[in-house]
């Protein structure tokens, strides 16, 4: 029974996030997620519909076993329970994931941001000697090319040698094409 008085939950907000077996595979799974997603957009109803992607990650191994949730430390005092609300997958090749973020100590939503998805996937991997990861950053299409150049910068001083070029994404439409593709546009 729920009293007057109890804390109300912040609800979490939810992102989109694209696993990929190898960094050859990532154009045709945009492709394909890009198809996937449309047909969610045209039934509306569906969770994928509208939520945003933050990045995807090439790594052979996560792609086929990914967690329901897992915990991440943020401080010393509070801890993060990342959860796959909804997966979709072409098994083996590529997953699309609604992801959530709450703090446990709090119960509040967090939002879900580079830094912190990278942090816990690294964690995550760390345990499987073969797993290196890379990880692709979406922006939306029309950032800014230097807000871009100065995101991945950044990501590739905390993350040396663990990203790869930027994914963009439509907001309105929900494509999805790698660098080379959008520079070209």
């Amino acid at each position: 029974m729920t009293t007057i008085t109890e804390e109300v939950r912040d609800v979490p907000v939810a992102r989109l996030f694209l696993f990929v077996r190898r960094t050859d595979d990532l154009a045709s799974a945009c492709r394909q997620v890009e198809e996937f997603l449309a047909f969610c957009r045209s039934r509306q109803s569906d969770s994928f519909a509208n939520e945003r992607f933050l990045g995807a990650w090439m790594d052979e191994h996560t792609v086929t076993s990914l967690p329901q949730g897992w915990v991440r430390p943020l401080s010393a005092t509070q801890t993060l329970l990342l959860t796959m609300r909804e997966i979709f997958a072409l098994w083996g090749i590529w997953s699309v994931a609604s992801i959530e973020a709450v703090c446990l100590e709090t119960n509040e939503g967090m939002a879900l941001s580079h830094n912190l998805l990278l942090d816990a996937l690294i964690a995550l991997t760390q345990g499987d000697t073969g797993t290196v990861g890379a990880y692709s950053p979406v922006f939306a299409r029309g950032t800014p090319i230097e807000q871009v150049h100065a995101e991945i910068n950044q990501l590739n001083h905390l993350y040396p040698l663990r990203i790869a070029g930027p994914i963009f994404c439509d907001p309105d439409t929900g494509s999805l094409s790698l660098q080379g593709e959008w520079l070209h546009h």
